[in-house]
């Protein structure tokens, strides 16, 4: 059976992420920043392991786009590529 998602780059992974406050299952191209439910803010992938940003904009570009992130990046459980 072949699946064929129409208006998405064949190539372009999707992000999901489960709040692990409220349970929401969120799905983006880009890490979500925040809950789509609860309005939790989430940390971006390997946040420890990139530099510290003391100002919003040098934060938010902390958070990756799909083809940037790799399944090593991710926490299993709360966060799949797919």
């Amino acid at each position: 059976m072949k699946v064929e998602l129409k208006g998405q780059i064949k190539n372009d992974k999707l992000i999901i992420k489960k709040c692990h406050i409220c349970g929401q299952v969120n799905e983006s191209h880009q890490e979500p920043q925040k809950c789509t439910q609860c309005k939790k803010s989430f940390l971006p992938s390997n946040y420890f392991s990139k530099v510290h940003s003391k100002n919003q904009s040098d934060y938010e570009k902390l958070f990756a786009y799909s083809h940037e992130l790799h399944d090593e990046d991710v926490i299993k459980g709360l966060t799949v590529l797919w």
